[in-house]
């Protein structure tokens, strides 16, 4: 499978990734379950999106310098119709390729099975926790990514 796409169970490319852009501001708040600033996330370059054709259908932020220096996955999100078809890991995989520095980071809740899976299958490790942190009680589970060294001089 290419970076830029998720396939379906016949092997066809479902969906494309891209950098976000300021027209897909109409479409995001759509299915947009988080707070955060898509606009500005956008403008810095620190959004993808998934897409089939024109219809957005998931999105990624990143923050470069989010958490003691490291990049951190700050925000993922796809409509529930659009769940369970490769379109997370997708975003993932994109953020995962253009991070820099030794670690990806992100967070998810204790009770977000979804996310856990995700980033076990990935390579990411648990690496702590929160405890009572979110509005409903719940404990942060905190995951690291390391970002495998990449050559400098790629043909050289």
């Amino acid at each position: 499978m290419q970076q830029g796409e998720a396939r379906d169970f016949d092997d066809r490319p479902f969906c494309r990734f891209r950098p976000a852009e300021l027209n897909d501001l109409g479409q995001i708040p759509e299915f947009d379950e988080f707070a955060g600033d898509r606009q500005r996330e956008i403008e810095l370059g620190h959004c993808y999106v998934a897409h089939i054709d024109a219809e957005v259908i998931g999105y990624a932020s990143v923050e470069p310098r989010g958490l003691l220096g490291q990049a951190f996955l700050t925000y993922l999100c796809v409509p529930k119709k659009h769940r369970g078809k490769g379109v997370a890991t997708g975003l993932i995989r994109v953020v995962q390729g253009r991070a820099v520095g030794r670690k990806l980071l992100s967070s998810t809740e204790q009770w977000c099975v979804q996310m856990q899976h995700i980033f076990g299958k990935l390579g990411w490790t648990r690496v702590g926790e929160i405890r009572g942190v979110n509005r409903d009680g719940s404990t942060e589970w905190f995951y690291a990514y390391d970002i495998p060294v990449r050559d400098s001089n790629p043909g050289a």
